[in-house]
């Protein structure tokens, strides 16, 4: 336990011990102390929670990633709405000309009207939940004390942003566009392939945030445009390029998720104090009083 009073499990020593089990957990934190420029000590923490559930009753577990929760959700939606796309939008054995329909035509409109509204569920939950896995990602990644600053030429003033300004005021474009940018030290992002599936990405989630006649449901044809999939994929290729951007320069940093198929970096601490930690406990004794 740190003297911040929070709980972890040492799982190993070095990160190339270390084998990943879910994807949507932190990832341990690698303490390592140094003498003369060799690593004398290691060892890998995992951070752990509790939650009540009754009086006499609470679960342990791993600290679960934030970031890596959304794409997760987001993910899976992806993965059901291209089956349900290949599987009956495009299959040529489905036939959808009603007049060629034989037996109960209201039946035959229920029963794939049901698929529409399952299609649709998936590409929104898609939609949301990797946008808002940006969102996520972008704020945890601005420092406490950073600022932006933005001359406004129109009132002739110089206008200055804290972290809880730009999480409140400003757009993800933007975000990513200078702020991020800068953080990482990285191209520019509105270069990049995904920026236009980006684009697309946050106008898509604000139709559906921000719907304003309810009865309109045209925006929903634009789902069934195969250019939909990379549009939902995008946030797992933004989040990348930022990635890659931040490891070149031998930076870690604990909010990263796990990116399947991807070399992943260990966040590394590497001015290891023993004071700053105790033990209290251990797998097979539990953990003491």
């Amino acid at each position: 336990m740190e003297n911040n009073n929070k709980l972890g499990l040492v799982v190993g020593l070095f990160p190339e011990q270390y084998k990943v089990v879910n994807p949507r957990l932190n990832k341990p934190v690698c303490y390592q102390n140094s003498k003369n420029g060799e690593v004398i000590g290691s060892m890998l923490l995992q951070q752990l929670d509790t939650v009540k559930i009754e009086k006499n009753r609470e679960i342990t577990y791993f600290c679960p990633n934030n970031i890596a929760i959304l794409l997760s959700v987001n993910s899976k939606s992806i993965k059901q709405a291209q089956f349900l796309y290949k599987d009956v939008f495009q299959n040529p054995a489905v036939k959808f000309e009603i007049n060629k329909i034989e037996g109960d035509k209201n039946t035959f409109l229920n029963k794939i009207s049901s698929k529409v509204c399952d299609y649709i569920e998936y590409i929104q939950t898609a939609i949301v939940f990797g946008y808002s896995a940006l969102e996520t990602f972008a704020n945890l990644s601005i420092p406490k004390k950073y600022t932006y600053e933005i001359q406004n030429k129109s009132k002739g003033i110089k206008e200055i942003y804290d972290k809880t300004s730009i999480e409140r005021w400003l757009n993800l474009k933007t975000k990513f566009q200078y702020i991020l940018k800068e953080i990482y030290r990285t191209n520019k992002p509105e270069s990049q392939n995904w920026w236009g599936c980006l684009s697309n990405l946050e106008k898509y989630r604000n139709d559906i945030i921000h719907q304003k006649t309810i009865n309109s449901t045209s925006f929903y044809k634009t789902y069934f445009n195969k250019t939909i999939f990379p549009i939902c994929e995008s946030p797992i290729a933004v989040i990348k390029f930022f990635y890659e951007a931040h490891a070149k320069n031998n930076s870690t940093n604990p909010i990263w998720p796990w990116l399947v198929d991807e070399k992943n970096y260990f966040p590394v601490n590497t001015k290891y104090d023993s004071r700053r930690f105790e033990v209290i406990g251990n797998m097979y004794e539990g953990i003491k009083n």
